[in-house]
């Protein structure tokens, strides 16, 4: 039983992929991961990758994964407590150290007690996230005033001021800013929600990948919430998700909040795991 490690996609696609792909909305932010990974290097960047599967003894199937940017959060499915427990040592002996591990809380304290054992010291609990998969959209009974409209490259210094007020209050979006932005412009990903064409609140989508999109993130200007802004900008981007071929639309909202918990449970987003951000 070990993990395999490597920096080539297309070797981990072919190991883990059917993994991955049997359990999309578990595995949303390993397979946008990966995906972010293989469109930057199309277009001739060089991000930096970790790649790893997880085999039991003498068996062939993969039953654990991680995608991994360094510096960037590291993701993981759910794993064994054996997998746990190497996966710390693994990371532990590693010269770059990872800086956040986004996994699900089953796998939590098995990870955490390995840690502690591998380098004397016990990872930090960060924020508590739920992921939610849309069931039917129910848009909001009493539609604010507005409308959405598709953001283009005239928007981007408005995205990167609200991204930057964002990972502010919530956290690390896991990936470097200004391609994070960039990226979703390029393909429509991101809707901002207007009023008399004043934005007021934004919301983007990842791309479909394997029939699954995540909402990330969704934000509203401080003076403008409580108003339905958040509802609206966030149904009008699962339409677009669903528009855009998404069976499976996603979103990870933050336990501390019950604000964002019940919007998104309004407008038809039921809970499917919980999950914690450990940091060393």
């Amino acid at each position: 039983m070990t993990w395999f490690t490597t920096d080539k996609p297309e070797v981990f696609r072919s190991e883990a992929g059917a993994f991955l792909a049997a359990h999309p909305d578990l595995h949303t932010m390993l397979l946008s991961g990966l995906d972010t990974i293989e469109q930057l290097r199309s277009g001739g960047g060089t991000p930096s990758a970790v790649l790893g599967w997880w085999r039991e003894p003498d068996e062939t199937a993969t039953t654990a994964a991680f995608v991994w940017m360094p510096p960037h959060l590291l993701t993981s499915s759910r794993l064994s407590p054996v997998a746990a427990t190497h996966l710390a040592r693994l990371l532990a002996t590693r010269a770059q150290p990872f800086t956040q591990l986004l996994v699900d809380d089953s796998s939590v304290r098995a990870f955490s007690e390995a840690w502690q054992s591998a380098t004397g010291s016990t990872p930090k609990s960060g924020p508590h996230l739920r992921l939610y998969r849309l069931d039917q959209l129910v848009r909001p009974g009493v539609a604010p005033p507005g409308a959405p409209r598709t953001a283009t490259a005239g928007d981007r210094a408005l995205l990167h001021d609200w991204c930057t007020r964002f990972v502010t209050e919530a956290g690390s979006l896991g990936a470097d800013l200004d391609t994070f932005i960039d990226e979703r412009i390029g393909r429509g990903g991101w809707r901002l929600w207007t009023v008399e064409d004043e934005p007021v609140a934004m919301a983007a989508m990842t791309s479909v990948v394997a029939g699954t999109a995540r909402l990330t993130p969704v934000y509203t200007l401080p003076d403008h919430r409580g108003r339905g802004y958040g509802s609206a900008v966030t149904a009008a981007v699962s339409q677009a998700a669903r528009d855009a071929g998404a069976e499976h639309v996603l979103l990870f909202t933050d336990l501390a909040n019950p604000t964002s918990n019940s919007v998104y449970q309004r407008i038809g987003y039921s809970p499917v795991s919980d999950y914690r951000i450990l940091a060393p």
